[in-house]
């Protein structure tokens, strides 16, 4: 049987390699192959070693050219010349033509133009595709993240300058005086941090593709961590907070629907996405309880059938809530409407991260609570530092959503550690 291709012909004859016959030719030539596919490749080959220019060009930037008994020539876009590569085998031509091409680029394309849509990019060659294929998979908001660090605080400074002229020096007295784009204030360490990691990704992946030869971001020092983690609220002033008498609860907040919000998040320690994800259906009145494997993405405003430790093997979240937590909440899904599917909602939509913040940060001051840089998630943290030493680690551990028992978020002082062990220490007087 034949198959036609083009400009030659393949058989196959029992007990002999896969002949060829090309066009203008009544001749069948071996190709010394046993498959179809070797001997197609075999045959393309020859048809590029006879013609003058290559059949498929090796790259947009540039033609090459073979000519009888001459190396093999390049012509680079934008210009009119030939070249010789001093190659005349096209595999070490192409190697050498990317290469004058890469040397070209790096002399004159600037930080902006290569950094352009760096982190919002899908296609296979972008880093977030790249990050995939090595088995690191990052949430969405990892990646808004780090272009909101990249559009705000690096593409300002760096948009105009040359690649080759961004030196270490330069990065490093740039870096010591970040400010916070809104207010011009100090910024956090950990955030500084991340915004240097946020251009070391982009340097890195500009010498991976031969733009610049070292990333001078790896020369330049973090800024030491600060020994100021986010802070839980004391008990004071989660009592503030969150009276026991429910129609205070509700004058707290500012309402029925944002007191049942935040009593969650008391209860719970869930994350906002989690808490905005929350339906009918999550809750559990019998129980006293929530469950859910879904949150609410704050960049996209979307629902995504996720939550944040999905990739770590932990994908969806419990949680138990207290009496006054389920009146609230009975209360509230009564005046639902009764076709609204998710149990908060806004007039713009979905409750992200950014509206309940805004409201917290607001209303908790109003009520008297001096934030000193504490937020919503401060209430997280105050969820592990309440339960922790009163329940097992395995529970801490499920109630938190995290693989491990995380020390970080434990705030206990060493008097509160000392009474939870002192059923422990009348044991240990009996032994030591």
């Amino acid at each position: 049987m034949e198959t036609k291709k083009e400009k030659f012909s393949i058989t196959q004859r029992k007990g002999r390699c896969i002949q060829v016959m090309f066009d203008g030719t009544d001749k069948w030539v071996s190709s010394g192959c046993s498959t179809k596919k070797d001997a197609t490749l075999w045959a393309e080959a020859q048809l590029r070693n006879k013609s003058d220019f290559l059949q498929k060009p090796a790259h947009e930037d540039f033609k090459l050219v073979r000519r009888r008994g001459r190396n093999i020539q390049v012509q680079f876009k934008g210009s009119d010349s030939w070249i010789s590569s001093g190659y005349s085998d096209e595999l070490n031509a192409t190697l050498w033509a990317q290469n004058r091409v890469r040397e070209n680029k790096s002399k004159d394309i600037t930080f902006g133009e290569f950094s352009e849509n760096f982190y919002t990019r899908t296609d296979e060659r972008s880093f977030r595709a790249k990050n995939m294929r090595k088995n690191r998979h990052y949430e969405n908001h990892y990646y808004y993240s780090m272009d909101g660090r990249y559009r705000n605080y690096i593409l300002p400074i760096f948009k105009d300058l040359y690649m080759r002229n961004i030196d270490h020096m330069m990065i490093d007295e740039w870096f010591v005086s970040i400010r916070k784009a809104t207010s011009g204030e100090k910024m956090a360490t950990n955030s500084m941090n991340k915004i240097l990691m946020c251009l070391s990704n982009i340097m890195k992946e500009a010498v991976n593709v031969g733009i610049i030869d070292t990333n001078p971001c790896s020369k330049v020092d973090k800024i030491s961590e600060d020994s100021n983690p986010r802070q839980p609220f004391t008990e004071e002033e989660m009592l503030i907070m969150f009276p026991d008498f429910d129609h205070k609860a509700i004058w707290v907040w500012g309402g029925l629907m944002w007191a049942s919000y935040f009593h969650i998040m008391k209860c719970t320690g869930f994350r906002p996405g989690e808490i905005a994800g929350l339906t009918r259906d999550n809750y559990y009145r019998e129980l006293g309880g929530i469950y859910t494997s879904q949150s609410v993405n704050s960049f996209t405003k979307n629902v995504v059938k996720r939550i944040k430790t999905t990739d770590k093997g932990i994908k969806a979240k419990i949680g138990l809530l207290s009496d006054q937590c389920c009146r609230l909440l009975d209360l509230h899904i009564a005046r639902m409407p009764k076709d609204q599917e998710f149990l908060f909602r806004v007039e713009t939509g979905y409750v992200t991260a950014f509206t309940s913040q805004k409201h917290f940060k607001s209303f908790a001051t109003k009520a008297g609570i001096e934030l000193n840089g504490r937020t919503q998630y401060s209430l997280r943290h105050t969820f592990q530092t309440m339960i922790a030493g009163e329940v097992e680690k395995s529970h801490v551990e499920e109630l938190m959503g995290h693989t491990k028992y995380r020390q970080d978020y434990d705030h206990r002082a060493g008097k509160k550690r000392l009474e939870q062990l002192q059923g422990l220490r009348d044991r240990l007087s009996n032994i030591i």
